[in-house]
Formats: C-alpha cells, sequence, structure tokens
C-alpha cells in the first residue's frame, strides 16, 4: 500500500540494496565485479517497482548514493575517497562514462514503455480503465493529469511529455494526420510556417493521396511545399490496400518502443552541445575500449586514468590528504596520472 509519504513506502527498496552489499564482502571484489555486481543486482532491485510508480527524485539520489558508497569504499566499513562525482558514472559508456543507470532517467523510460501499451493496445484491460476514468473522449496522448489522480496514473502520465516528443505517424489512409501540426515527414517534426501556401484546403494528409490509384497527388504537393519538403512527402510509400494511419516510435527503425532508446534519449539531453566536437572524437576511444578483449578492471584503469581519477600527490592534494605534490621518481614535475605514464613511457 503506498501512502502519502511515498519516501516511506518505497523505504523497502534502500533496505534490500543495504542488505545485498551487506551480504557481499567487497575485499574480494575487483573494480570489474563491482561493476556486475551493481548493474546485476543491485539497480536491478528497483526495477520492478519503478515500471509501476514514479519513485521520488530524493529517493532515487540516496539510493544512488548507497551505490557509489559502495563503489568506492575499500571494506566493510572502510569508506574510500570518491574521485568524481555520480554523474560521471551514470553516463552511457560512448558518452565517456560507465554506463551506470541514471534511476531517476531510468524510471521515465519504464513509464514511457506503460504509456506506450497505453496506445497501442487499447483493449487491454488497464488502458479501458484508464481511459473510462481520465480520458473518456480523447487519447493518452491528449489526457489531463486531473483531479486527486491515483498514483499509478500520476506515474505514467509523468512520461506523457516524452512520447509527444518521440512519436511520429506512419502514413495509411492519411485521414487521423493533420498535414500542419502532426509530425509525419521523415526528419521534419513539424512544417514551418514559411512552407505554407495560400491553399489553406488542405488539413490532412489524405487530401495529398489519390484514393483511387493510392499514389501522391505529386502536381498539387510540389505547388503546395517547397522543393525539399515535397521531395520527402514523395519518398514516402503508400500502401496499395488502405489502412488506419499509426504512430510509432521515432528511436528505432522498428518503429516499436524500447526502454533502452528512450534511456538514451534522456541522458543525451544532459549533454552540452558546445562540447559536441569533443564527445564526437573520445566516442571512437571508448567504443574500441570497451569493445576491447581487455579484462573488466584494466579497462575501468584506464578509464580512471584518461578521466585523472588515481591517487596521485596532485589529486590528493585537492581531496587536502596530501600538501606536496612534487613526483617521487624524476621530482621535476607535479605528480599526476599525465606525468606519471608519461614518465613510465620515457623509461
Amino acid at each position: 500500500m503506498v501512502r502519502r509519504r511515498k519516501n516511506e513506502s518505497f523505504q523497502n527498496l534502500k533496505d534490500r540494496i543495504k542488505l545485498r552489499i551487506d551480504s557481499w564482502s567487497n575485499k574480494y571484489l575487483s573494480k570489474g565485479g563491482k561493476e556486475v555486481f551493481i548493474k546485476a543486482i543491485l539497480q536491478a532491485i528497483p526495477t520492478y517497482t519503478m515500471a509501476c510508480f514514479q519513485l521520488p527524485k530524493t529517493l532515487c539520489d540516496e539510493m544512488e548514493g548507497i551505490i557509489v558508497k559502495f563503489w568506492w569504499q575499500q571494506g566493510r566499513g572502510k569508506n574510500g575517497i570518491h574521485w568524481c562525482t555520480w554523474k560521471n558514472f551514470y553516463r552511457l559508456k560512448e558518452n565517456r562514462g560507465l554506463g551506470f543507470q541514471n534511476l531517476s532517467h531510468f524510471n521515465i523510460a519504464l513509464l514511457a514503455k506503460q504509456g506506450w501499451r497505453l496506445i497501442c493496445y487499447l483493449n487491454s484491460l488497464l488502458a479501458k480503465v484508464l481511459k473510462e476514468k481520465y480520458y473518456p473522449q480523447s487519447n493518452f496522448l491528449e489526457a489531463r493529469l486531473g483531479k486527486l489522480p491515483f498514483l499509478t496514473w500520476k506515474s505514467i502520465w509523468a512520461a506523457n511529455g516524452l512520447l509527444q516528443d518521440e512519436l511520429c505517424w506512419r502514413v495509411g489512409n492519411g485521414r487521423d494526420i493533420f498535414i500542419w501540426n502532426d509530425c509525419w515527414i521523415p526528419g521534419i517534426d513539424t512544417i514551418n510556417r514559411q512552407d505554407r501556401t495560400d491553399n489553406e484546403e488542405l488539413e490532412l494528409v489524405s487530401d495529398l493521396i489519390d484514393c483511387l490509384s493510392r499514389k501522391w497527388k505529386t502536381e498539387l504537393i510540389c505547388s503546395t511545399f517547397n522543393e525539399e519538403v515535397a521531395h520527402k512527402i514523395l519518398q514516402i510509400p503508400i500502401s496499395g490496400t488502405s489502412h488506419a494511419d499509426f504512430q510509432v516510435w521515432k528511436g528505432e527503425q522498428s518503429g516499436e518502443f524500447s526502454v533502452r532508446s528512450a534511456y538514451k534519449l534522456l541522458q543525451n539531453s544532459l549533454l552540452d552541445p558546445r562540447s559536441y566536437l569533443i564527445q564526437a572524437k573520445s566516442k571512437k576511444f571508448y567504443s574500441k575500449l570497451w569493445s576491447s578483449q581487455l579484462l573488466t578492471k584494466v579497462a575501468i584503469t584506464i578509464w580512471r586514468i584518461f578521466w585523472n581519477y588515481m591517487p596521485t600527490f596532485v589529486n590528493l592534494r585537492c581531496k587536502r590528504v596530501l600538501t606536496n605534490v612534487r613526483c617521487l621518481s624524476c621530482s621535476s614535475g607535479d605528480e599526476d596520472c599525465s606525468h606519471i605514464f608519461n614518465t613510465i613511457l620515457q623509461i
């Protein structure tokens, strides 16, 4: 039973994570072993609950705090130095992270899966019940939250915005698609105002299709839209038999929704667009690193060296552990990751 204080209602998730950690001795786990343990066991514990309810942001942060503490600690009851913030861990591996889950984003991606089912499987029991109560005269994408909603509906509705942004139409008979307001042309979200003409009679995509031959009205399209838009419209295939229009997910080529693509979309939304060139260059390096046959603990060590997350004198001074930062082997420079490994290569 979920009460008004949701943190207390889902407290058992934190307790289960702590119990799992306490039942293992991380003394015998390398960084590679900890990565597998976190991804396969700890982060899988709240998955079922997150597929049904939206967890409070504070609770997700607390669970992530428990996991990151376990990652850095040297043994039971022995806290280690946190060399970096958690956000660098839950970045995708291709974006210079370690691929741990951002629980808040993963929660929304799982709930979006439920919203997708409400759109595609209208005859399911859940879809019928929610439609009758919350949106009897419309569909899920147009539904309002309503007054005093149940937590189940409130949670699924939280993913409504994500679905609205990433759904598009596949053309059938064109009777359900509005030309100017809906996303139905590949590569174009909506048609800009400057692409419109004085032809205000065109409302639906069905107005652009010849019902008898089941082909596009080429002359009408070329006279209504600019050359680029018209070319993309004429490339859209039309079935020889008339069928209803349907919505598809833009994140997958198959058009089917996947939690993986939704989560990746949410993660990429956090990236700084100004660092795009740096990300493009580093993607090749990291794709080779994580796809290599190296031991996981070795690959993670290379990742830490690249980010300068190692216990060097410079980093220890930043953590206020040491004051002297001169390299002990050469005494000619500050000891950081770049200096150490350049010195080793020269030797």
